[in-house]
């Protein structure tokens, strides 16, 4: 089975959507999404010495707001 999960990243353009497509072997497609997170994304307890920002930031300091399956 194929699924397609959209993650949603915040930018300072507004909200921009990556999506990822991936053949079912046996976890689900949130658990998919948290392992996509686990391997592009990286936890921050504060940003900039701000505890407001903390989360998952990308490469591009992109903050994950969530996926959609």
């Amino acid at each position: 089975m194929k699924y397609i999960a959209f993650i949603l990243l915040l930018s300072t353009n507004g909200v921009d959507i990556e999506k990822i497509k991936f053949k079912h072997n046996g976890d689900n497609c949130s658990t998919i999404a948290e392992k996509w997170v686990d391997v592009n994304m990286k936890y921050y307890n504060e940003r900039d010495g701000n505890p407001k920002y903390q989360g998952w930031y990308n490469a591009k300091g992109q903050l994950l707001l969530g996926w959609i399956c």
